[in-house]
């Protein structure tokens, strides 16, 4: 998560009175074998579903955690602050979000930012081209 896009998506938030909803995507296709490897039960049937579950419900906690985290520690802020975690892959996930909880605009960190749109990084660029809110992207 980007201190610099919450940073400025808290004082946007807080100047216009708008609920600021923190999203945190699981990339589920992402899995190294070795990472998978450590959480496979061999003495169950469909230990490597089993497996991904697994991994995916311990990743899924660290990031509440971390979210939790950062929501209490702007607690005395009287923002309207919540947090969604979402499993699937990021831009996809960031577009379909907006579009059902009605987003006014979307904010992005990138850290290849540079004269031109079309150098910016994947997930950025695949929100901007792909939807028609408003996306500020905030250059690390």
């Amino acid at each position: 998560m980007s201190d610099i896009a919450l940073r400025h998506a808290i004082y946007l938030s807080k100047i216009s009175n708008a609920e600021l909803i923190i999203i945190n995507i699981i990339e589920e296709y992402v899995v190294s074998p070795c990472v998978l490897l450590s959480f496979i039960r061999k003495e169950e049937e469909g230990g490597l579903i089993q497996s991904k579950e697994d991994l995916r419900n311990t990743m899924e906690g660290a990031i509440k955690k971390m979210l939790e985290n950062r929501v209490k520690e702007f607690s005395n802020l009287e923002l309207h602050l919540s947090y969604k975690v979402l499993a699937g892959k990021p831009p996809d996930e960031i577009i379909k979000f907006s579009e059902e909880s009605d987003i006014d605009l979307i904010v992005m960190a990138s850290s290849r930012i540079s004269s031109t749109i079309r150098v910016i990084g994947s997930t950025v660029r695949k929100v901007i081209d792909s939807t028609r809110k408003p996306v500020l992207v905030i250059h690390e």
